[in-house]
């Protein structure tokens, strides 16, 4: 995958997830939450770059926040609260981002070894190709 198509991924699906974030009004946030940050914890112990979407994913609720304020209240964008909710929603998404992005395969991939030994081309000990 070129760097454009990647960004283009990327990108797409941030913005799919991040507006996703409004299934989170109500009272499902309290099974959405949980089971996001669990998945996270599961995917961090795997060593996957996907747990920062899902540790990500419930902050972008921030943005729902900020949004749902600036439609109800009056003057609610001059706000601290606000400004808190946009930088907690901001770092959710780009938490995503960069999960999403170190996640995608880039434009080269490593091809995987058998680690078979193999002749060695001076004749010596045969190494395997971890070795070399």
């Amino acid at each position: 995958m070129n760097h454009a198509t990647k960004s283009l991924v990327v990108l797409i699906l941030a913005a799919i997830l991040t507006a996703s974030a409004v299934l989170m009004i109500g009272p499902q946030i309290m099974v959405i939450v949980p089971v996001a940050i669990v998945a996270g914890v599961v995917l961090a112990i795997r060593r996957s770059f996907l747990s920062l979407v899902c540790f990500g994913y419930p902050f972008t609720f921030g943005l729902v926040s900020a949004l749902v304020g600036c439609v109800e209240i009056d003057g609610y964008e001059r706000t601290a609260a606000f400004a808190v909710s946009v930088v907690i929603g901001m770092a959710g998404v780009s938490l995503m981002t960069t999960g999403l992005w170190k996640a995608l395969p880039g434009k080269t991939t490593a091809t995987a070894t058998s680690g078979v030994a193999e002749p060695s081309p001076a004749g010596g000990e045969p190494t395997t190709a971890s070795q070399e």
